[in-house]
């Protein structure tokens, strides 16, 4: 009886590990879509959002942009109101910002200047609608 309960044990630690979500890394910058996608973050994000007196509607939890911190804890940086960009390998940034949050402007080194610009004719006018 007791070898049947080890083995249990013994399966159950093992699954749980394979199971077990990816938490964030730390000293990443993540939008909250990102981190809900890596595991249970929404009770992290709402609780971090209730402390600074700020709505826990969904596009507050899916367009904040967050800080990792030890043992997968997070820290809210700012709440993007053009939306969050992010899901690749670097960090995650907000749209319309001048600079982007994090490790972005190390890594990356944007040289806007080098870029050539073609406006394309068109035969027929193209009408805009709001």
């Amino acid at each position: 009886m007791v070898q049947l309960s080890m083995i249990a044990i013994v399966l159950t630690s093992a699954l749980s590990s394979l199971v077990a979500a990816k938490s964030c890394k730390r000293g990443g910058i993540y939008c909250g879509t990102d981190l809900l996608r890596r595991g249970d973050y929404i009770t992290k994000i709402n609780t971090n959002l209730r402390a600074r007196n700020l709505p826990t509607s969904d596009i507050y939890v899916k367009q904040s942009l967050w800080a990792c911190v030890e043992h997968g804890d997070i820290q809210l940086i700012q709440f993007c109101a053009s939306g969050c960009i992010g899901g690749d390998s670097k960090d995650d940034y907000c749209t319309g910002s001048s600079k982007p949050a994090g490790k972005r402007d190390e890594i990356e080194d944007d040289d806007d200047d080098d870029v050539e610009v073609d406006f394309v004719e068109r035969d027929v006018p193209v009408e805009w609608v709001a």
